[in-house]
């Protein structure tokens, strides 16, 4: 398909969009934070969550103000309720559920191990990678089993503040193992490593499917019903397939920074 007939296409989606939404009636505020290539302040719509996010609060007629920050910090500016309504994109947990509503999934994505060719990583279940160091990060959640390994020392991992820290580790030897969503993983590497360095890097299969969602504070006023009015945008742009576009568009790049 040309570029100008897809642009046709996504300009015919987003006027569907506008016809199906009322005059905006509110604002509100969302935090977020660095996790290309679908969350980013640095990225267009910043970034395929982000933009999803936007389009479907927008057909109900709520339009959204973001602000980037660093995530344990994006996380309880939205828990407090006050300024910031809602935080994107999160895991489910139970420990989040007592302060957050939790939209229907905005999108779900594999989770993988990243390591230097050549390593050899045999494993049938997570307990098997106890040999491993791996190395985690700061605020991060990769599933009940994960955590639980971690906690009993079932697992030998390290958190550190960042993921490029832990890609910097993998590529300096430093640590054996570097769990990420693949995506992401792989436009980290893409952006930050050269590609000598890029080319030396492989993956495992996949140890984890994740549903992320759009998490609203309790604390909020009229949270359920925003909630409820983003469920409905979200439903709005799937039947309209703009949903669908969207994403096609970030598989082939299109929210990358010029």
């Amino acid at each position: 398909m040309s570029n100008k007939i897809k642009i046709v296409i996504y300009a015919l989606l987003l006027v569907m969009n506008l016809v199906t939404t009322t005059a905006t009636a509110e604002t509100i505020k969302i935090t977020n934070g660095e996790w290309p290539p679908f969350l980013s302040e640095k990225y267009k719509h910043f970034g395929l969550a982000s933009h999803i996010v936007t389009e479907a609060f927008k057909a109900s007629g709520v339009s959204v103000e973001y602000g980037f920050f660093p995530w344990a910090r994006a996380f309880n500016l939205a828990k407090d309720g006050d300024k910031w309504a809602a935080t994107v994109v999160w895991s489910h947990n139970d420990e989040r559920e007592a302060d957050f509503y939790f939209s229907q999934p905005v999108f779900s994505l594999q989770s993988v191990f990243f390591h230097v060719k050549g390593r050899t990583i045999d494993w049938n279940q997570l307990s098997d990678l106890k040999k491993f160091n791996i190395g985690a990060t700061i605020g991060y959640n990769y599933g009940d089993e994960f955590t639980k390994l971690e906690e009993s020392h079932g697992l030998n991992v390290t958190r550190v503040e960042t993921d490029l820290i832990n890609l910097k580790k993998l590529v300096g030897g430093r640590i054996d193992l570097f769990p990420s969503e693949l995506q992401v993983g792989y436009e980290l590497i893409a952006n930050e490593l050269p590609p000598e360095q890029a080319a030396k890097i492989a993956h495992s299969r996949p140890f984890r499917e994740t549903e992320y969602y759009m998490l609203l504070s309790k604390k909020y006023p009229g949270g359920k019903e925003l909630i409820d009015k983003f469920n409905a945008g979200l439903a709005k742009i799937k039947a309209s397939g703009l949903y669908d576009q969207m994403m096609s568009d970030s598989v082939e790049g299109a929210y990358k920074p010029n």
